[in-house]
């Protein structure tokens, strides 16, 4: 790195030795062996986005905060990211050929071995629906497009109490099962189901929230993820 001689103000100063500081922050990182993100120039650069929100700026790390970390992490891997046009409504980004929606949570309710996914998409429709046959109908429609459009979902959450970054990746096709549901699983306004039917524990809860028009993915077992990686500081 070139030495880097200029002039700066007092007030200057005291932030950029605050931003060296907050570089410098103890962060113990742990990254799983068969993450494709498991390189040294990926956890790095993730490492030092995480670093100056959290410790310089205060903020965990979240929301726009997180993708544009995550984006700059991997092209600094070397990897091709393309950002989702604008409109698209289910995906954020493309990543060499897939296509990856990013999501985050700081929630005070995490639970370590659960992952919950407030709003997978909004569904307006989920309010105007009055059968069973048109929720499923609209139900079936909505995940046969989403997942036809998105690969995985990769979701950063933060744990307070254990000051804990985990990075974890749930993949599109635990959807599936979603598409075989009976008709009689939608007959309330607002259907909670267990997927898969009958499995002990489920992967996950699919919730058609009609009183937000939302979708909810909820306990969603980590077991079936993939955690890239963790950042204890």
């Amino acid at each position: 790195m070139p030495n880097i001689n200029i002039q700066a103000t007092e007030a200057e100063e005291r932030r950029i030795n605050e931003f060296i500081s907050a570089l410098r922050t103890p962060c113990s990182a742990i990254m799983h062996p068969e993450s494709p993100f498991n390189s040294q120039e990926f956890e790095s650069e993730f490492r030092s986005k995480l670093l100056t929100h959290h410790c310089f700026m205060g903020s965990p790390l979240y929301m726009e905060s997180f993708d544009s970390a995550f984006v700059a992490a991997c092209r600094r891997a070397g990897y091709t990211v393309e950002f989702a046009p604008e409109g698209q409504r289910f995906w954020d980004i493309e990543l060499g050929n897939r296509r990856i929606s990013l999501k985050s949570s700081k929630a005070q309710s995490l639970r370590e071995n659960k992952l919950h996914i407030s709003k997978l998409t909004e569904a307006a429709w989920i309010q105007d629906c009055r059968t069973a046959s048109t929720r499923q109908e609209r139900t079936f429609e909505l995940f046969n497009e989403y997942c036809n459009e998105v690969d995985s979902i990769i979701q950063l959450r933060y744990f307070k109490r254990q000051n804990k970054y985990e990075l974890v990746e749930f993949p599109v096709r635990l959807f599936n099962p979603i598409l075989e549901l009976d008709r009689s699983h939608f007959s309330t306004d607002g259907p909670t189901i267990n997927i898969p039917i009958g499995a002990d524990p489920p992967d996950f809860t699919l919730k058609i929230d009609r009183s937000d028009a939302k979708i909810t993915i909820a306990n969603i077992n980590k077991e079936r993820c993939l955690v890239h990686g963790t950042w204890q500081l």
